[in-house]
């Protein structure tokens, strides 16, 4: 999505957040939520543009068997040796963070995005819940995004979720929809109806940007299979 579009609220409180962690050396966890589609990614690229700090970034992925501390392996890549060898060897979540806040007082305050946390392994999560009570050691804002529409009660994160409500260093950012304004402003330089446009996909920037691609083809495949 080339035009992020109402998101200036959103991308005030990152910024707000960071300056904290800058100014005070104690890190926080921002749990980003929103639906399939809404954004969460987009709006954490065009702030880690403009951040101007360091940021380490890794995904969870969608398989039936994840990789232990999948994304903290991807995100290592460009971080130290100490916090590669922990991520690929057999190191117990704590050993991770330890080398993870050793990493990130070298170049203080850093941004660390785990994105798709749905999708994480249990061994990621235990590295979250470490990073949350361990805000004075991790000079950092981690970011970390998921889909709270696809949380089971019994989800592993929803248990997560439940456990670090109650933390001062841990706040929740929730991602919407865009409203008719913003999909009429893209729908614009198409031939399309901006109301129709806004009925069918309910603002959900994803599903936009791919029904105009499509313009008049119909509901473009990729909806049809993201549905």
């Amino acid at each position: 999505m080339e035009m992020l579009l109402e998101r200036s609220s959103e991308l005030e409180q990152l910024g707000r957040r960071l300056a904290a962690v800058r100014e005070t050396g104690r890190g926080h966890v921002l749990l980003v939520a929103g639906e399939a589609g809404v954004g969460k990614t987009s709006l954490l690229r065009a702030f880690e543009t403009s951040a101007g700090v360091r940021s380490l970034w890794g995904a969870c992925d969608p398989l039936f068997a994840p990789r232990p501390l999948g994304p903290f392996v991807e995100l290592s890549r460009t971080a130290s040796t100490e916090l590669r060898a922990a991520v690929e060897g057999e190191a117990m979540a704590w050993e991770v963070v330890t080398a993870l806040e050793a990493d990130l007082r070298r170049d203080a305050p850093a941004i660390v995005v785990i994105d798709d946390l749905h999708w994480a392994d249990e061994a990621t999560l235990d590295v979250l819940r470490l990073l949350a009570r361990r805000p004075e050691q991790v000079p950092a804002l981690v970011l970390a995004t998921y889909r709270d529409d696809e949380l089971s009660l019994g989800h592993p994160l929803r248990l997560v979720l439940g456990e670090l409500a109650t933390n001062r260093d841990v706040s929740r950012l929730a991602v919407p929809r865009l409203s008719p304004e913003a999909v009429a402003e893209l729908a614009a330089p198409h031939a399309v109806d901006a109301d129709e446009l806004y009925r069918r996909t309910e603002g959900n920037p994803f599903f936009v940007v791919e029904a105009l691609d499509a313009c008049n083809d119909g509901i473009p495949e990729t909806i049809r299979d993201a549905v």
